[in-house]
């Protein structure tokens, strides 16, 4: 009886599998099936589920929305810096919090956590009037700066229990031998957090990747992201074009695509590791 339980069970476990996977995975491909579909057969009822594929929905992007291209370039462009600048921070913070155990530690600990327990909007309207003076609004600036200061709290404490891992040891060792702290700190215990820093940057980058509230508030033509030309797409008031918007959200879908298939070596690593140390 014990083996048929067990058989059961895994059935009913591969079924509830099965069903969050489908419903996760099919407003995708409702999106990038949609993309190569006529306009007129998005939306048809009853649904056509084979159709002829189409390109023309990629080739009308240029021309039904044409500040999407530019917008894509922002947001690859505040993506990469927000990353780089997050994990700059992120990984000097977390030496410093793992390796220098002082009382005193504790309150910028506390600080980064609670300033990211406030909602963005909360910290967007105080800081509109000061990059307005600054005049910062409408550039990538605001967004880079506002996108590193709410993740870097997250990289921080992720990066900081891989670096807790490593035996303070080998650092002490290449301190006898003529390091400096800092020195032995990137020789030695830096390229063993290749995989962590590689799987915190995925879920930083990704985070930056989808903003949408800063570059909506901060932004208004030369510096918007591609979030933002998509939900004005979608807020036509003559009318949406579903398959151009189809389109750009795919082309969207794409570059995080790309980087998870770049990183997902270091992502399965990090991921054994959690599991071998349980």
């Amino acid at each position: 009886m014990s083996g048929h339980g067990n058989i059961a069970g895994r059935i009913i476990l591969f079924v509830l599998l099965c069903i969050a996977v489908i419903w996760a995975f099919f407003p995708i491909v409702f999106m990038i099936s949609s993309s190569f579909k006529p306009g007129g057969l998005i939306w048809a009822y009853p649904p056509k589920l084979i159709a002829e594929p189409t390109v023309s929905n990629y080739q009308n992007i240029a021309n039904l929305f044409p500040r999407f291209w530019g917008s894509l370039f922002n947001s690859i462009i505040v993506t990469i810096l927000a990353t780089v600048l997050t994990l700059t921070m992120a990984i000097t913070s977390a030496f410093v919090f793992s390796r220098l155990r002082q009382p005193w530690l504790k309150i910028p600990a506390f600080l980064m956590i609670f300033v990211r327990m406030f909602p963005s909007i909360i910290v967007v309207i105080p800081l509109y009037p000061v990059f307005n003076e600054l005049g910062w609004l409408d550039t990538i600036t605001p967004l880079v700066l506002c996108g590193a200061a709410f993740a870097v709290s997250m990289a921080t404490l992720l990066i900081k229990t891989f670096v807790d891992d490593i035996p303070v040891e080998l650092e002490e060792a290449a301190m006898i031998d003529g390091c400096s702290r800092a020195g032995a700190f990137a020789r030695i215990t830096l390229p063993l957090l290749r995989p962590a820093i590689a799987a915190v940057s995925l879920v930083v980058a990704i985070g930056s990747w989808n903003e949408y509230l800063f570059p909506l508030v901060f932004t208004s033509n030369d510096a918007r992201t591609a979030p933002v030309i998509i939900a004005i797409a979608m807020s036509n008031e003559d009318g949406v074009a579903w398959g151009g918007v189809m389109a750009m959200a795919t082309v969207y879908l794409a570059p995080p695509l790309l980087l998870v298939l770049m990183l997902h070596k270091q992502i399965t690593n990090v991921m054994t590791m959690g599991a071998v140390k349980g």
